[in-house]
């Protein structure tokens, strides 16, 4: 491969970015920053006790993800610096926008902008065919005529 264009491309993502996910490149290291991410700050022995791992390997993961910058390693005294047991886990500033921005950009937001008028008008279906109305925002109510058993609601954009 041609260096030079390997380069221009790596150059244009901050290096922090580009390691931060070359970390994650287990199922475990993915486990444990989404436990972290999303239940909040953990010891080792609670995150050991959680996901029921060998101590050697926890330690193998979070000195990855610490020197991924996803992870922070911290102790909440200044008198408990060097004592194992009172470090805990956090997700780093890093950590927290990388998954966030990864579920915004895999589900992207119910709706974007300004909400949008909707008119529905409702037209009696053939027999066999149920009815289609596409609405382009959230919340919206109508009343439905008796006859109608069927009705089918396509969501645009929405998260499922």
């Amino acid at each position: 491969m041609d260096e030079h264009a390997v380069r221009h491309y790596l150059n244009q993502v901050p290096v922090e970015i580009r390691e931060a996910i070359m970390e994650l490149d287990t199922p475990y290291k993915w486990a444990i920053y989404i436990a972290l991410t999303v239940e909040g700050d953990k010891y080792f022995n609670q995150l050991k006790k959680q996901f029921n791992a060998n101590p050697k390997t926890l330690t193998d993961i979070l000195k990855s993800l610490v020197a991924s910058g996803l992870v922070d390693r911290k102790v909440k005294q200044l008198v408990d610096v060097g004592d194992t047991n009172k470090n805990y886990y956090t997700t780093t500033k890093l950590g927290e926008k990388l998954l966030m921005n990864l579920y915004e950009v895999v589900l992207p937001p119910l709706l974007v902008g300004e909400p949008q008028s909707a008119h529905v008008e409702i037209i009696e279906p053939a027999a066999s065919e149920p009815e289609e109305i596409h609405i382009p925002r959230q919340n919206l109510a109508f009343d439905l005529p008796e006859n109608h058993e069927l009705l089918k609601i396509q969501l645009e954009g929405a998260r499922t």
